[in-house]
């Protein structure tokens, strides 16, 4: 049987340069494929992992399994490698310590980056939540998704177009979604995702549209 991952989801959020947007992370559940891509970040964190623990514990793994949305596998396979060098080197460190040096090492690879911090806190909190940086994240009561990546592409961030009303839609979907759980939602932020960025609009009902740092991320998700 193919096993599962349980990965944290930035489910819904569009970024917007100078705008601090909230972000609902979910809970998600990914069959990994095991197509492996290089990728700099994660060979970044072992080496500042293990110079803020004081011991070189961390094995060099710096492949990316892009089967799944980078921003998830980032989160899951650094705690993953945090909890190894951990258990491995004997090193006496509580879960608060843990999470306070992989937000540390974050924030050197990611440098004021509220998507890595949405879902680290949320891995944190083991709860899907609703993250505006600089606030308390609210624990949100909502299932797991299944979800499959459908396929990525480069984002820069530019916006191709933009005004107030969508800055204003952008920042309360994510927030209305949290309280009502109304379907139609989704398919508005994808809407906005396609205004914004002249991104394809998805006509798939349970595709969607996620920033995926570097990436924007079309998932396939279900309950």
């Amino acid at each position: 049987m193919q096993r599962v991952l349980g990965v944290r989801v930035p489910f819904l959020g569009i970024p917007l340069k100078g705008v601090n947007n909230p972000i609902l992370v979910l809970d998600g559940i990914i069959e990994p494929l095991n197509i492996f891509v290089k990728t700099e970040a994660i060979g970044q964190f072992i080496r500042q992992f293990n110079e803020a623990i004081g011991f070189q514990c961390v094995k060099e793994e710096e492949y990316w399994d892009s089967s799944i949305p980078f921003s998830s596998y980032y989160i899951y396979v650094t705690e993953k490698l945090a909890n190894d060098a951990i258990r491995n080197c004997e090193v006496p460190m509580s879960e608060d310590e843990k999470f306070e040096i992989l937000h540390l090492v974050d924030e050197a690879i990611f440098p004021q980056n509220s998507l890595v911090k949405a879902l680290r806190t949320s891995q944190q909190l083991n709860s899907p939540i609703l993250f505006r940086d600089g606030e308390e994240p609210i624990r949100i009561q909502l299932e797991s998704i299944k979800i499959k990546v459908v396929s990525s592409y480069p984002f820069d961030g530019n916006p191709k177009y933009l005004d107030n009303s969508l800055i204003h839609l952008t920042g309360i979907i994510p927030v209305e979604y949290a309280e009502s759980k109304a379907r139609n939602l989704i398919e508005f932020e994808n809407g906005l995702w396609s205004a914004i960025y002249s991104l394809p609009y998805l006509k798939i009902n349970n595709w969607k549209w996620i920033w995926d740092l570097n990436w924007l991320t079309i998932i396939e998700f279900s309950n």
